[in-house]
């Protein structure tokens, strides 16, 4: 209750002394010889020695004779109902918790019930206590300085690797064990079309369950993400993963070069350091010709939030083989490419949402930046064009045009109608 007063000591020092001084001081006054002041003083001695069950001030009634009634010393304190008195009971509910965790520091927690806190509040607002911690802060630090001792481990309160919360009231606890994620970065290649990056969910059951998707929930069996994550999950004991890439393929883009930078969060893990080398070896053994991982290192929270924010201002080669409405010979074809450069290369372009992702995009145009443009002539229908674009641009609407939304567009310059038919990423710069 005054543990803001004084520094430099604890509260059980500050609680000593604070009795200390008031059974030296109603001893004086029982001293004085003053009649009003020995009988307040008297009361405030036994006070002291019944309900505090303070052992100077006991000793004191008894060297004076005066006689005081020995309250049975395991009477509840108003307060926490002796929560203090078995505090061990937390600890080693604690460091059972932590039995075959790897973790480098902790911080403890607590949420006390309501019945606690607001008993608490009336107390201090009754003698209007200003200098008091809260009974949380206390509790914390009890919990937490006794685990330091046992763990040999200190405590991190800003990014604690593990947290302990424990919740109470008068009766019962709880111990519930938070692990800090383990953030990976890497890069995947992919080298099969047909595979989406990320789950989508069944579109009739939405994860449930039905006919349509053999009840796996599932739009589509197998993910990027689902080759990649459960040698690390495995590893590393976490309870699941979330997946976070910079950016995404559609599920009929192959992702080749040095591969499209990715984050995977392992979340609430057993194991923390990790053989990255060994992981990556064994993910791409067992998804040879379908996926492929490397550059793999420890990575952040505050690196997937920089990996989505900057997904825009990413660079991209794409290969995209064409196929036109009508034949187009390879003269006509050679001068309508220096057409295209000088329409598109270094210039902006305007996208409104294209129509086959409008039922999950906001509808609204998007202004992306052509870098460069270089065709190749493969027949009089079919072309191959290497495009080095802005993260984000839909590159199959840049060259169908679809049906406007995506202008200036390949179909206007060729002046056919032109339907991107394969699609690759070569590159992706950040």
């Amino acid at each position: 209750m005054f543990s803001l007063l004084g520094s430099y000591t604890t509260n059980y020092e500050r609680g000593n002394s604070l009795l200390l001084s008031l059974t030296m001081e109603n001893h004086s006054n029982y001293l004085s010889g003053d009649n009003v002041l020995q009988k307040k003083s008297i009361t405030n001695l036994k006070l002291l020695a019944e309900n505090a069950y303070y052992y100077p001030s006991q000793k004191v009634l008894s060297n004076e004779g005066l006689n005081f009634v020995k309250n049975d010393s395991n009477q509840v304190c108003y307060l926490c109902h002796n929560i203090f008195s078995d505090f061990h009971k937390y600890i080693k509910k604690s460091t059972e918790l932590l039995k075959e965790i790897e973790f480098n520091n902790f911080l403890i927690g607590s949420s006390p019930k309501a019945q606690i806190i607001n008993q608490e509040d009336k107390f201090k607002a009754e003698f209007n206590l200003l200098e008091a911690e809260s009974f949380k802060s206390h509790f914390n630090r009890v919990i937490g300085k006794e685990l330091m001792k046992i763990l040999n481990k200190p405590p991190e309160f800003n990014h604690p690797e593990a947290l302990l919360i424990i919740s109470f009231d008068f009766e019962n606890f709880n111990v519930e064990l938070i692990l800090k994620s383990i953030y990976i970065y890497g890069r995947y290649n992919k080298s099969i079309r047909g595979i989406p990056q990320t789950h989508w969910f069944c579109k009739k059951c939405m994860g449930e369950g039905c006919e349509l998707c053999n009840y796996t929930g599932k739009q589509y069996l197998t993910t990027v993400e689902d080759l990649i994550s459960p040698g690390f999950v495995l590893a590393s004991k976490a309870h699941d993963s979330k997946f976070h890439g910079a950016g995404r393929e559609d599920i009929d883009v192959r992702m080749l070069g040095s591969g499209r930078p990715f984050i995977l969060e392992l979340r609430n893990p057993k194991i923390r350091n990790l053989d990255l080398v060994k992981i990556e070896r064994h993910v791409n053994k067992k998804n040879r010709k379908k996926i492929r991982i490397n550059n793999l290192r420890y990575s952040s929270k505050k690196e997937v939030i920089e990996l989505k924010s900057n997904a825009k201002d990413t660079k991209k080669v794409y290969k995209a083989i064409v196929k036109a409405e009508s034949k187009i010979d390879k003269e006509k074809f050679g001068s309508i490419v220096l057409e295209l450069k000088k329409s598109f290369e270094n210039q902006e372009i305007h996208q409104r949402t294209p129509y086959r992702v409008s039922h999950r995009r906001a509808d609204k145009i998007r202004d992306k930046f052509i870098y460069q443009i270089n065709g190749k002539y493969i027949n009089p229908k079919i072309f191959e064009f290497i495009i080095e674009t802005q993260g984000g641009t839909y590159i199959k609407e840049l060259i169908s045009g679809d049906e406007g939304r995506t202008t200036p567009s390949f179909s206007e310059i060729f002046k056919t109608k032109l339907v991107c038919k394969e699609l690759d990423v070569l590159e992706i710069s950040i």
